[in-house]
Parts: C-alpha cells; structure tokens; sequence
C-alpha cells in the first residue's frame, strides 16, 4: 500500500531527473511514512511512498525484474500473489516476499494480459526499460485512485490531484463540465477531474505509451450474465465466495480489524472472520446526540455474538468544523458527501490499533441493496397513472412536513415524486441528484455547461441489453461506487496512513454477482434477498431484517445548530477571495430555508461548502 506517480516525456524524449518527482513525492508523505523509492531513467520517472503492510523489511519499491529490464510501483494489494509466485518461481528468480514483485515477473510473461490474472484492489506503473514502454493500469473497480495529464507530449501521473499540482508547470484551470457534474451529483466521476487538464483514468482500464502514443484501453467490465441456479445454490455460493475473500484479504504483515456498521456487508465479514478462527477488533462510528444516524447498538449485537475487540468512535460536529478543511484541502477537489468525515473519524481512532481496515463497500452494488431499485420497480407503475393524478401525488408530497430524520418518508416520497417522470436510468439518477439544472444556472450565472446526467451515458452500451434493474446496477457500480463511495474512503483512510480492503469486490465475488439472476438479489420489493439468505445462520434476526438506511449522518441538525457560523464563513472567505465566481446569495437562500425548516437542503448545503473551502484554497 502506498502512492505512486511517475513522468514520461514520450514526444521529445527529454531526460526526467529525479528532483523533478520529490515535491510530487513529498505531497503523498501520509500514504508511506515508511519508505520512498524513486527511478529515474532517460525521459521517464517513477516515484513511490510506502506504507508497509507485508515483507516489513524487503518490500521496498521500485521492484525489478531479474535483469533489471523492468521496473514496478504498486499501489495496493494483490490477494492472490502467492498463488502466482507458485506458478511463475519456476522461470523466475524472486527476491523479497512482497506481492510487488510478481506483478513486474507476471507482466515480463504476459504483457497487459497479465491484468487478467490478478486479483487485488491496484493502481500500478512498469517502465519497461528496453522497449522504452510505460504501462500504467488500475483495477477493475477502481478501489485504487489513479491521475494522469497528458500535456505537450508529456504524460504525468499519481495516485492524488494535490500531487499532480505540485509538478512544475501543471496548469490549475478550472473544468467548467467537471463543476457542473459536481454540483448534480456532489461528487466528479471519470474520466474529469475539477482541473480540465487532470483526468481520472476509469477503472478497468490500462494506459500504454510506447513511441509517440499514449493510448488508454478498457480490459473489463461487469457483464451481466445469470446462469440458472435456485436460491439455496446461490445462497451457498455466496457464502463461499465470501468466505474465500475474506480469507484473502486477511493476509497481512501488520494488524488488522473491521469498520462495522449495522449493515449486513460488514456484519458478514465479522462473521466470516469468526468462522476463520479470527477474533477481529471492530471499531463502529457513532455520533453525539444522533438519534435515527447512530447504529451502535446493531454493530454491538454482532460485536457480543462474536465477541470481538469491540470500540465505539463518537463524533460531533467539532470534528467537521476542524478537519473538514483540512481534507478538501487533501482532496484537492470539492466532494459533497459529508460522512466521509465519519469513515475519516473512526479512521483515525482505530489507527492507534490497526493499520488495516476491512469494510462492507461494494455489497449493495453487486447484490442490490439500495432502495433506488424498488423505488424502479414503483416507477413502471407511476408512468401508467393519469397524468392529474400524478400532479396531485407531487403536490401532496410538496406539503409533507420537513423532516431531517434518517431515510425519512419526506425525503423518500419528494425523491421519487422528483425522478419518477423521467425514463427509468435517468430517474435513478434524479433520485440522488443535488442542485437542479434551474438551481446550477441561478448559483452560475451565465454558466453553459452540457447536461450532468449524459455524462453518464458512456456507461450503458455495454449494458444495454441487460434488464433494466441490471442497468441500474452496472450504473451504481461504475459511477457512485469508485468515484463518491471508493475514492473518498482511500482518500480518508490513507490520510491516516491506514489500508482500507473491500472483501466484497474480491474477483470471485464479482465473478459470482455476474451469475446469480436479478430475481433472487431482488425479491418483491426485498433488497439482497439471497444475500440475507446466505447469511441467515450467521447474523441477529434484527440485522437480516433491517432495511438499507445507508450511511448517514444528523448533518441536518449540526447544521442548524453548530455548524451554522461554519457554513457562514466557509461562504464569507470564498466570497472575499473570487467575489465574481458565482452567486453567493444563493447559498445564503439555502442556508436559511434549511434554518427556518422550510426544507431540508443538507445535500445542498454541504455540496457548496466543500465546494466554497476547496475554492478559497485552489482557485
């Protein structure tokens, strides 16, 4: 685990000197406080940091092949290494223990085929020395960050944006399309970065540069392909295929525990680890006076079933008035979707402990968990209705009392009400969206960016002749999960120096979740039905019965409370700082409508204040 960036100068062949990477280099200090490694050789660098996880002593990086014709940085973990080496150490000489190194003897065999055979979550670089070939890949579902700018013949990249700005000359301009998107989804999705001259490059894809050509190529994507089986089978399979991941991922040099929520992703890895003979240390966030967002006492139960090391990691709005800056500023783009904040506290608290962290992403998006789904399933029959009566359903859902409770009935009804007029993929967008076309124009004057919503668009051919809630799937599992979801957790955990793993986006989990027909993960209007089969025997009655809340938290109330001076100041010093960047009085508007309980406008309200702080530092 570590971060990684590099430079090739692939048009005029420029030599890239080493003092060139270390500003870069010094900028990821919190993703390796252990180690740096850099190479520098004729027009192409690569640097890393390295945080030790395994090979304590021998896993230093860049690691070569035998004849030092290649050379590797590795961002993550290869779960299946050991495997590999077993296949690859009779045609090759290793020389530490540490995944690393068969990633550089895989690639020197396969070339780019040998993404095929890995199993892990990565973002990694080989300078292949004799062809003068770069080649940089990520993993399938983008676990691990990875950026690049492809300027003048150049082509740089890292595993942060804050890194990529401290190159020399990197330009800062502001992506016009990237804040648009930001502002309907809170978040910015590949291929765009918040600077129009960084880009994401997508999971599942590789970049090669040989000659004078950088080219970018997907080598998977999640392909919907149900085989018939019956719900005890894929059951069975299911609690295999987890149980076989877990054991995976518990493969670790350093200690390590689980983040536990009263979810029933991370409640099955407790469970898995307990069958595997582990007794984990568990460590759940809870929040000060939080009502309907605290789930201490679900994660307890499964904590008292299995006995494990168990903490509680309260938080109060403090915590965002003091590190919310400070992690923007990390980000070095805005992200709207505060309970990072949460996952960036209980962080912090279990680092003291443990170095890695196993946590439930990714359940919902292989096994749908989300309610947007049944809220699809709702829809067919909306479209039917009289177009009158349709009108008086929104009309009554306008005149529902306010309410910040958690997944409240208000929040839900004016969610569908809002999307449900629209085609089936575009709604289950709508649901989640933030600032309205009308509202993106009214915050930016004179703003004429394209349509948020077709940006995703580039999803769906490969998925266009799944069945419809399928579709709605692929798009959660190639939008929200790496880019809101995956991105912020890597982003917050490594900020305190701290590995986070997702067992369930373990290949042979994938692979299963490709497999097993929509009609058992989705059962009426039951979410993960054959998933709480499969773990009916390990889990409270309570947890397989609870409905998907999400992760929350009662930013609602801070807001109303103490973090109103806070959202006030965040707008006062972006005010001060670019007066003409947009129209302030909007948020002013928001803020007040939320404070008087006219409307519940969180997502709006901490939406612009990420954005006001990341402005007031970069712009």
């Amino acid at each position: 685990m570590c971060g990684i960036l590099g430079k090739i100068n692939y048009a005029s062949k420029k030599p890239v000197r080493e003092a060139e990477l270390k500003r870069p280099l010094f900028e990821m200090l919190h993703r390796g406080p252990d180690d740096e490694g850099v190479l520098a050789d004729r027009h192409c660098g690569l640097g890393m940091r390295r945080l030790s996880i395994i090979d304590l002593a021998g896993g230093g990086q860049p690691v070569f092949n035998e004849n030092r014709s290649l050379a590797v940085v590795l961002n993550g973990e290869i779960y299946n290494y050991r495997e590999l080496r077993r296949e690859l150490e009779p045609r090759h000489t290793f020389r530490t223990n540490s995944d690393t190194e068969v990633v550089v003897h895989l690639y020197e065999e396969l070339g780019e085929a040998c993404l095929g055979k890995l199993n892990g979550m990565f973002a990694f670089a080989i300078w292949d020395a004799g062809k003068e070939e770069l080649f940089v890949a990520r993993d399938r579902t983008g676990i691990k960050p990875l950026f690049y700018a492809d300027l003048g013949g150049s082509l740089y990249f890292s595993s942060e944006i804050k890194s990529l700005l401290a190159f020399n000359g990197m330009p800062r301009e502001l992506d016009p399309q990237a804040l648009a998107n930001y502002l309907s989804f809170y978040y910015i999705s590949s291929p765009r970065s918040i600077f129009r001259h960084i880009r994401r490059l997508p999971q599942g894809h590789y970049i090669k540069v040989r000659g004078k050509i950088a080219e970018i190529k997907p080598y998977w994507h999640y392909r919907a392909r149900p085989a018939k089986m019956t719900e005890r089978e894929a059951a069975g399979r299911i609690e295999a295929a987890l149980l076989n991941s877990v054991k995976r991922q518990l493969v670790s040099d350093v200690p390590l525990g689980v983040f536990l929520s009263s979810g029933l992703d991370s409640t099955a890895i407790v469970a898995m680890m307990s069958k595997l003979g582990a007794r984990p240390k568990t460590y759940t966030v809870g929040y000060e006076n939080g009502g309907t967002y605290n789930e201490l006492d679900g994660a307890r139960l499964v904590a008292e079933k299995y006995n494990t090391d168990h903490s509680d990691c309260i938080m109060g709005p403090r915590e965002i008035k003091e590190r919310l800056p400070q992690v923007i500023k990390a980000f070095a783009e805005p992200h709207g979707d505060w309970t990072y904040m949460a996952m960036r506290h209980v962080s912090e608290q279990s680092r003291k402990d443990i170095t890695v962290a196993l946590t439930g992403a990714g359940g919902d998006e292989l096994f749908a968990g989300y309610p947007t789904l049944t809220a699809a399933k709702v829809g067919r029959f909306y479209q039917y209705l009289p177009g009158p009566l349709k009108a008086a359903i929104r009309a009554a859902a306008d005149h529902l009392p306010v309410s910040t409770k958690r997944l409240s009935l208000d929040f839900k009804i004016k969610s569908f009400t809002r999307g449900a007029a629209f085609k089936p993929e575009l709604a289950h967008l709508k649901y989640k969206e933030i600032l309205t076309g009308a509202e993106i124009r009214e915050f930016l004057p004179g703003h004429n960016a394209a349509d948020p919503f077709e940006v995703f668009a580039q999803h769906l051919p490969d998925a266009a002749s799944a069945r419809l809630l399928d579709r709605l799937l692929y798009l959660d599992l190639n939008v929200f999960l790496p880019y809101c979801s995956m991105h912020s957790t890597d982003m917050v955990t490594m900020l305190n120096s701290q590995e986070a793993r997702v067992p369930f986006l373990d290949n042979e989990m994938l692979d299963l979740s490709e497999e097993i027909p929509l009609s058992l993960k989705i059962k009426g209007f039951t979410t993960k039905h054959v998933m709480r089969k499969a773990l009916s025997r390990y889990l409270p009655v309570e947890i397989l019965k609870m409905p998907k809340k999400g992760f929350g938290m009662p930013t609602a109330e801070w807001l109303k409370g103490e973090l109103k001076d806070f959202t006030l100041d965040a707008i006062s010093a972006a005010r001060a700082k670019n007066p003409d960047f947009c129209n302030y009085a909007f948020a002013g508007k928001l803020l007040k409508e939320h404070l008087d309980g006219r409307r519940d406008n969180t997502r709006k309200l901490t939406c612009l204040v990420s954005l006001f702080l990341w402005q007031a530092e970069y712009l």
